[in-house]
């Protein structure tokens, strides 16, 4: 489980903090897929930066399985959660299935060497997530859905309860981005692992989360996709001459 104490996020430069999103009080619970959705710069990834750890909350904190996330230490969060961000560091001259065998390190020995186990768990991956033809292939010659592919089988290979996805499906087109969410949906039920993924695809989340954090100005909602259509709160994403939502067919659409 997920928990969110009262949390704020946001920055803090030259003594002076820039809150984004306040006072977030929730529980994911295990084995859910939830989106993190709103506008074009409304805090999602700085969200998702938070709850893996990799920002410091300017107030509140969040807990997972009874553990201060920002308490633990980068060994000890590798074994609860991994992470896919949007940001690429990564060795472009690796090949695909190097890049996936990083993710068995926090369950390797002292010396990092990976057992013959490590190695069928990432032939299983590949295969899993039908990317076979990607394993010897170098990072630098893939394309940017490709890679995204590489490094969502990185993070499933390092086999923690919690994934953390930022905008996983941004460079996919629509076929791809069907399988992936397939794939993850897939995960999710089989492995009773809990995914939290941030998205501008407002329409292909409210199809396939289990539950939603929608980052409003100056607020958030939480709940299921049909809680929080019947409490009309998609409606105040956009400006409504530009974009409005039908909540009968569950979708946005664009005013022309």
């Amino acid at each position: 489980m997920i928990t969110l104490n009262k949390l704020t996020t946001g920055y803090a430069k030259n003594r002076i903090s820039k809150e984004i999103s306040t006072q977030i009080q929730l529980e994911i619970k295990k084995g859910s897929l939830v989106g993190i959705l709103g506008s074009n710069g409304i805090g999602k990834s700085t969200l998702i930066k938070t709850l893996a750890g990799f920002l410091k909350p300017l107030s509140g904190n969040v807990e997972i399985q009874g553990k201060m996330v920002h308490e633990m230490n980068p060994q000890q969060r590798a074994k609860y959660l991994s992470v896919v961000l949007t940001e690429k560091n990564f060795n472009g001259d690796l090949i695909g299935k190097e890049l996936i065998q990083l993710g068995r390190q926090p369950h390797t020995n002292w010396m990092g060497k990976q057992t013959q186990g490590d190695q069928e768990i990432v032939l299983q991956i590949l295969k899993q997530l039908n990317i076979e033809q990607l394993a010897e292939q170098m990072l630098n010659t893939m394309s940017d859905g490709e890679v995204q592919k590489i490094l969502l089988a990185r993070a499933i290979a390092q086999k923690t309860p919690i994934v953390f996805l930022d905008e996983p499906s941004s460079h996919l087109d629509l076929f791809n981005k069907a399988q992936l969410f397939q794939e993850i949906k897939h995960i999710v039920k089989k492995e009773k692992k809990t995914v939290v993924f941030s998205s501008h695809d407002l329409n292909t989340a409210i199809q396939i989360c289990d539950q939603i954090i929608l980052l409003l100005d100056n607020q958030w909602e939480y709940g299921s996709p049909e809680e929080l259509i019947e409490k009309g709160v998609f409606q105040s994403i956009f400006p409504k001459e530009s974009v409005f939502f039908d909540p009968k067919q569950k979708q946005f659409n664009i005013c022309v």
